[in-house]
Order: C-alpha cells, then structure tokens, then sequence
C-alpha cells in the first residue's frame, strides 16, 4: 500500500480519481487551492466557481469523512504546503483538475513519483483546458492520460493512456464525466504497477504537442468561413452548458442563445457566420448549412404554456 497526496479542486475530475486512489491505497493528506495572496486570486475564484459548490468544501467534506488532514495552498510553490508535505513524506503526489503547476519543491517531495491525470491524449491538448481545444480541433477521439509530472507542464512520461470515439455533439458534461471515470481507473491501475514496480514509461513524442490555454468569456473562435455545418453544431452543441458563442445579428445586437437545437444541410440563404431572428430563435448560417438556436425568452414562454 502506498501512502498518497492528492491535489485536486473539487469537482469530478477531482473527486473520482481521489476515491479511486484511496481504495487499495492511504491516503494522507488532499491538497486544495486556497485564497491566493497575490494575483492568483482571480483566477482561482474563476476555477472554483465553474467546479461546483465551491469545491473547497467537497474537498472538505471529503477529508472530514475520511479523517485526512485538509491542506491549502496558495500556489504552485506555497513554501508552507513544502513544509507541512515534507513532515508527512508521500510515497506519491498525484494531481487531478488542479489550477497550479507545481514547483520542483514540491515534486521532489515524492519518493516514489509524482502523478498527473490529464483529461486528452497526450502530447495533444497540454495544458489547463484540454476539453474545449479536443471540441475546437474537431477530434474524434479523445481520452485520458496519467503520466509523470515534471518541470513542463503535461510533458512527462506517459504511464497510462486510453481512448474512445467521442459522437458528434456529445454534450461536454457528459464527457466530463466520462473522463473522470477513466481517469480514476487508470490512475489506480497505476499506482498498482508502481506498488509492484512493473511501470512501463513511454516518452512523449514532442513532434504531436499541442497546447490547450484556458480562453475568455467572450471570445470568439468559431472560423466561420472555413469550418462546415457540422463542425460548427458540433462545437457549440457539445460546449453549449458551459461556454456559449458570442454571437451578433445585422444591427451588432448581441445573441444570447440558450440552447443548440440542431442543423439544415443545405440551408445557405445567409452568409456565413450571420444570424437571423426565427420563431424558435435564430439562424446562425455557416458552410453548408445554417444552425438552430433556442432563445431563452421562447424556452420560457414554451414553459409557461
């Protein structure tokens, strides 16, 4: 049995692989992200608030039940987590859905390995928002990957991988969780080959890296001038629940649809990337076809009926 660390913000991604790792393995402490004391502090209210009731207080709840101790950290780097991690002396860090890249202080903490499951194949979609680039590159395939940490981010050696067909417009929630589920289950089939030291490491190909930065609200990335129909529905459907197109009629109005109802093949009676008002809501014309989108004042109006 290995004795574990496990750094995680509270939702699935987190939460799962923690449970996994904790049934034939202790674990001896969760780590989680913490009030920042400098400019982190914005964007980890932003990671927080999309990974549910705050995810602090899972994280808490969690430690609570299972009689670990809780501790925060402020970065990455948090001198005092150094501190407290090297009292305790972890056969493994693990990581899962953590804001921060951690510092060498911390990975050499480890005596064992330090672990991290990351939600695309790597080396494709390194970095903090793989789910929204495998929609943006049209991938049809994606899956999960826990590999070695190191120094760059989601470059170490891979240690274990697996992948699926992801269907067109397969909603991201959905696939959130599916994601969650396979990484909790490859992250304890690892840690069983480090316990009985059969690991097989596999070098990242560097030829294949890619790069998945976290995106602002508001921005747009939808090509409409080059991407088809399909593509387009696939990326806004699959992303609707969480991440939503800006979007503007003739007159520069902004669109806010609520839902993505489906697409027309053929229906090319505007240009591509303009929007016009139906009954259920709006046209949003592409390459090849044009999309329907729901208006929350219509869905509304549906309910009261």
């Amino acid at each position: 049995m290995l004795t574990v660390a496990f750094f995680g913000s509270g939702g699935e991604g987190s939460m799962v692989p923690l449970d996994a790792a904790s049934k034939c393995h202790r674990v001896i402490a969760v780590v989680r992200p913490g009030k920042a004391r400098s400019g982190f502090g914005r964007a980890i209210r932003s990671v927080l608030s999309r990974s549910g009731l705050t995810g602090q207080a899972v994280m808490a709840k969690w430690a609570r039940m299972h009689d670990v101790p809780l501790l925060d950290a402020v970065s990455g780097r948090d001198p005092d987590l150094v501190e407290r991690l090297q009292k305790l002396a972890p056969d493994v860090v693990c990581v899962s859905a953590f804001p921060w890249i951690l510092g060498k202080e911390i990975l050499g903490i480890a005596r064992r390995s330090a672990l991290n499951v990351h939600s695309s194949l790597l080396p494709r979609h390194r970095g903090p928002n793989p789910l929204l680039w495998v929609y943006y590159h049209n991938d049809h395939r994606t899956g999960v990957t826990v590999h070695r940490m190191s120094p760059q981010a989601d470059a170490g050696d891979i240690l274990a991988q697996e992948a699926f067909d992801l269907p067109r417009g397969f909603p991201i929630e959905r696939l959130y969780t599916r994601k969650a589920e396979l990484g909790g289950k490859l992250l304890l089939e690892v840690l069983g080959s480090l316990e009985n030291g059969d690991m097989q490491p596999i070098t990242q190909d560097e030829r294949f890296s890619t790069y998945a930065p976290r995106v602002a609200h508001g921005v747009g990335l939808v090509n409409f001038r080059e991407w088809d129909v399909e593509r387009v529905w696939h990326f806004l459907s699959g992303l609707c629940s969480r991440r939503r197109e800006p979007l503007r009629d003739h007159r520069q109005k902004e669109i806010r649809y609520h839902s993505v109802l489906g697409y027309t093949p053929g229906d090319c009676q505007g240009e591509a990337g303009q929007v016009r008002l139906r009954s259920f809501g709006w046209n949003l014309y592409c390459q090849g076809g044009s999309i329907q989108l729901g208006d929350a004042r219509h869905r509304l109006l549906g309910e009261r009926v």
